[in-house]
């Protein structure tokens, strides 16, 4: 390995944008050299990662889609909340987001009017160490509670299981998320039963 790769490499914890190494001061021929050379992976458009790690498809994602926030099963995922791998990727995005490549992704694509979409934006670490978009814990029961219906039960019972058990939660802070999303109602009779 270069030290030209290297730098970025180490830097940006394996994977980084053909933004950041400009910002670097590497220049597109350089970035294609070290392609050819087999010293760096171009995973996406202008996405760049180390082919002996393996991706983080989360981060590479957030690069690709920068108003994706995670959510549903994918959030739960990050948060630890359920033993189920998520089959793809579910991203929530600002109604009028459109990006052309989501059509070919594995990804589930949600939009919402943006005041929606803003509420209980954080970040969490992928298992590569990578920060990246997701709801709080206390929005994602929420938004797997208005899901119910297409959601697996256990799933549902596991991650409100989850959410009980968090020394961090907060719970005046998922009632004004379930009153805001509509599902007072029902995230009091879970609440009730799990508390």
């Amino acid at each position: 390995m270069t030290s030209q790769s290297h730098l970025l490499l180490t830097k940006y914890n394996g994977t980084f944008t053909a933004e950041q190494a400009r910002d670097e001061g590497f220049e597109s021929k350089q970035l294609s050299r070290l392609v050819q050379n087999n010293l760096i992976q171009r995973v996406a458009p202008g996405i760049y990662t180390d082919p002996a790690q393996l991706e983080d498809s989360y981060l590479i994602a957030q690069l690709r889609f920068a108003k994706c926030v995670f959510c549903g099963e994918t959030a739960l995922s990050l948060y630890d909340m359920t033993d189920k791998t998520p089959g793809s990727l579910e991203m929530n995005f600002p109604r009028g987001y459109h990006a052309r490549q989501l059509e070919n992704e594995n990804i589930h694509a949600s939009y919402q009017i943006d005041r929606l979409w803003r509420m209980g934006i954080t970040t969490a670490s992928t298992i590569y160490g990578n920060e990246v978009q997701v709801y709080s814990p206390e929005r994602t029961i929420c938004d797997i509670v208005r899901a119910r219906q297409r959601i697996e039960a256990e799933v549902v019972r596991n991650a409100l299981q989850a959410f009980a058990q968090r020394r961090d939660k907060d719970l005046n802070l998922l009632m004004v998320y379930a009153a805001e999303l509509r599902v007072e109602r029902a995230m009091t009779e879970y609440i009730g039963v799990l508390l």
